[in-house]
């Protein structure tokens, strides 16, 4: 049953019981995250074959993203949420047991991380349009931030844990503790019990393929809302480059090594750590579309401030801000298509989402990689800072964008 009116979130068992365990999971994926890396580094000394392994993360959400979302709109998102959980966690636990075995090969590792993307395409849209069921409409805000601040958390401990298990216990155990989070996580589904919306598309024969389409119609539609979509696609797309610039920034700009890219990316990740905490506990906040497009253009503000600072400091404190205002467009993001699409038709609006953001990512990489031959890395950042700027102030002049 959802949320009864006025209860908070902290009693709110079926809410508590699924964020819990997809908390544990995220931290999971972070441990096998930096296993994997690790191994195909050790294995191939090859900056190639590890950009690989992010283009076999990307792929499966770019093409089967939106099907999967029709699918997610078609059937009981808990069940849908709780097989793909399982799935995720046999692939995990048999890549541990080829790496025990020395018969893991490279490709094996393509291949299972696809796979894994692959039943991600499928929970990812399932879980976000499950929130609007889990608890009520004035606190999607607080809840999406909690989401915010699992995710902050898994990349501040999850990365962290993954170097340390590695170390002490091997990358094969350490993968296995994936593999143990993704079952419990879906064990944790096993106890709830929550509505689940379903298109009265999906019913009987139709091909899944005209509820795909019909997803992009509504979206054709709601002018604003596919403004907000192109618009993030964007944004992610001249985010991305950051997890190259990042060394680079540490090692020629700032002459801070290998300490100071590590304190970089924890910036942010802190950042928006404190971001989720702060929309958790701000009251209501009405003008979602407003608030994104300011802290847009205070994102790529700062974004460009860091490609042009020379202090280490002062970079840091400038990504620590940045991550704040990163978190908090996420989380005004996600309760803006919460609220302003029809529950049986999130799955695909979400996975429509995450297929476009996703799948450029690998094109933003591919092709600063041929941008740094003629321009330095400051001159990306700025010139990327600037860009999202001017992207949060031509949102101001599109109708209905500041109202969302």
């Amino acid at each position: 049953m959802k949320q009864t009116t006025g209860t908070s979130l902290l009693r709110n068992r079926n809410f508590l019981l699924v964020w819990g365990g997809q908390t544990a999971s995220m931290l999971g994926s972070r441990v096998s995250y930096i296993a994997l890396m690790w191994w195909v580094l050790e294995k191939t000394d090859s900056p190639a074959a590890i950009a690989a392994v992010g283009i076999a993360a990307a792929l499966p959400s770019l093409f089967l993203g939106p099907i999967a979302g029709a699918y997610s709109d078609r059937l009981d998102r808990r069940r849908v949420m709780m097989a793909m959980n399982a799935v995720n966690g046999l692939i995990v636990g048999a890549v541990g047991f080829l790496l025990l075995s020395n018969a893991l090969q490279v490709w094996h590792v393509y291949l299972c991380t696809a796979l894994c993307a692959t039943a991600s395409a499928f929970h990812r849209p399932a879980l976000q349009a499950s929130i609007p069921n889990l608890v009520e409409k004035q606190q999607l805000t607080r809840a999406n931030s909690f989401h915010q601040v699992s995710r902050s958390v898994s990349g501040l401990v999850g990365l962290a844990l993954g170097g340390v298990l590695v170390g002490l216990i091997g990358t094969a155990p350490a993968l296995w503790f994936d593999a143990a989070t993704f079952l419990l996580a879906g064990g944790s589904l096993l106890l709830t019990a929550f509505p689940s919306p379903r298109t009265s598309e999906g019913r009987g024969w139709r091909p899944v393929l005209v509820d795909t389409v019909n997803g992009f119609r509504f979206l054709g539609g709601k002018k604003n809302l596919l403004f907000m979509l192109l618009l993030f696609c964007v944004v992610n797309f001249l985010l991305a480059p950051t997890s190259v610039l990042f060394p680079i920034m540490a090692r020629n700009v700032l002459d801070a090594g290998a300490e100071g890219y590590g304190l970089l990316s924890a910036a942010v990740s802190a950042g928006m750590l404190l971001g989720g905490l702060l929309t958790a506990s701000l009251k209501r906040f009405k003008r979602y579309g407003l608030g994104i497009l300011c802290g847009l253009v205070v994102v790529g503000a700062l974004l460009a401030v860091f490609g042009v600072s020379r202090n280490l400091l002062l970079s840091l404190g400038a990504l620590g801000v940045l991550g704040v205002f990163v978190a908090v467009v996420n989380v005004y993001e996600a309760v803006i298509f919460q609220t302003h699409v029809p529950n049986d038709l999130q799955g695909r609006v979400f996975a429509a989402q995450f297929a476009v953001c996703d799948g450029l990512q690998p094109v933003s990489l591919a092709a600063i990689g041929g941008l740094l031959v003629f321009v330095s890395a400051p001159i990306v950042l700025v010139g990327s800072g600037l860009a999202v700027v001017l992207g949060g102030f031509g949102g101001l002049a599109v109708r209905g964008m500041k109202e969302l």
